[in-house]
């Protein structure tokens, strides 16, 4: 038992402590309950999860190199390696992906790394964002911080709480250059808390919380719907290096993709003969549009009408083919993606695909469209998302893709 007072008043509190001594804790600040306050139980779903056993996972990351920096995978660590040498060298890798926010549940996020020793003219950053809106953890020389990026004003502002302005615990037990687990949860709705702390011996430490709502008279930031980072950068010879291990985005109470489906490809109007394999729709986040989740929902294909036919086609879903043909604004007026039903085609990697004899609608699980949501390259251009069909011998083929957007 203990005594609190505030407010002039004195109130009983009871304290536990766990196997190892520790005070357990409890209520909003706690690991028990998530951005909203609500009980947790194990029903979070998994939005992305990312691990470098085998290699850098080039299908989910891209990398920017600045001046000498450098990185390299290593097997035995499960790790890429991030390293700079000398004044402006930087590494950034980033998710292609951006992730899917959906107001009323939280989101959670989970990074593992190991950072460089804490030293002047070095920048190490692990969070949520990108150059314009975000969540992190940064270690800015010798100083350790959490921070959020915002642009509403129009260009990048930031927030910044030192180590030993955290609200809820300063967490003198941590070593920036140990493996550690960062650990996120935020309610946007615009206006909603963030917490941010760790994982630490399986417990949740939540460390610091920025709390928007009745304080601000805007957006806290301009969007939740953003990709995981990591960025090592020196500003004189610092020479150093960050390893990145494992990330994970996750709504906690379940996600279910929510909004129309819009459509694109040569549909009943251009039912044309198929011998070999023949693009009929392809997708493209349109330029300045590329910070959306395009989600695949659906793919709907019909072969020939023939009777006693035997013909059998195959579609194939493939990923940033080479296409030359006319890319048109896709025809639902909201200027997000950009369309193609008629084009050559050349390579791209199959990620789906199937076969049918007269007609077939597959409908994408949560899952699998996440998985196929359109992502960008280093420079920033959109991932492609073409639907080929092939048929046994020539018969009457078309075929469309479905997909919905989440801004």
């Amino acid at each position: 038992m203990g005594q609190i007072r505030t407010g002039g008043e004195q109130f009983e509190t009871h304290i536990q402590a766990d196997h190892r001594g520790q005070i357990v804790k409890q209520g909003p600040d706690s690991g028990a309950v998530d951005a909203f306050g609500r009980a947790r139980t194990s029903e979070p779903f998994t939005l992305f999860d990312s691990t470098l056993r085998h290699s850098e996972n080039t299908n989910k990351w891209n990398a920017t190199v600045a001046g000498s920096g450098a990185y390299s995978h290593s097997a035995n660590e499960s790790s890429v390696l991030m390293t700079v040498t000398a004044s402006g060298d930087s590494v950034l890798r980033r998710t292609k992906q951006r992730f899917p926010y959906q107001p009323g549940k939280s989101l959670m996020v989970l990074q593992s790394f190991a950072g460089n020793t804490l030293q002047e003219s070095l920048v190490q950053e692990v969070g949520l964002f990108d150059n314009n809106n975000g969540i992190m953890l940064r270690a800015s020389g010798t100083t350790i911080q959490f921070v959020i990026r915002s642009s509403t004003t129009g260009s990048p502002v930031e927030t910044v709480v030192d180590q030993s302005a955290w609200n809820i615990d300063t967490a003198l037990w941590l070593d920036f250059a140990k493996t550690n687990i960062f650990l996120a949860d935020l309610e946007w709705l615009g206006v909603g808390r963030v917490r941010m702390g760790f994982v630490k011996d399986g417990e949740h430490y939540y460390c610091h919380e920025f709390n928007h709502a009745n304080l601000l008279d805007k957006v806290y930031m301009t969007t939740a719907v953003l990709p995981l980072s990591y960025r090592i950068a020196a500003t004189d010879y610092a020479p150093a290096t960050m390893r990145q291990i494992c990330s994970s985005v996750m709504s906690e109470g379940g996600y279910e993709p929510a909004g129309a489906i819009y459509i694109a490809g040569r549909g009943a109007a251009t039912f044309s003969a198929i011998s070999s394999e023949t693009m009929v729709a392809a997708i493209r986040m349109a330029s300045g549009r590329t910070d959306n989740v395009i989600l695949p929902a659906q793919v709907d294909v019909s072969v020939g009408g023939k009777q006693n036919d035997n013909t059998v086609a195959q579609w194939r879903l493939r990923l940033n083919p080479t296409i030359s043909g006319v890319w048109d604004a896709a025809d639902n007026g909201r200027g997000n993606v950009q369309t193609m039903s008629s084009g050559t085609f050349s390579g791209g990697t199959v990620v789906g695909g199937g076969l049918v004899a007269a007609r077939s609608d597959v409908e994408f699980s949560p899952e699998s469209g996440l998985a196929l949501s359109l992502g960008v390259n280093a420079s920033g251009e959109s991932d492609v998302l073409a639907l080929t069909i092939q048929c046994s011998s020539s018969q009457e083929a078309t075929g469309l893709i479905g997909w919905r957007e989440v801004l």
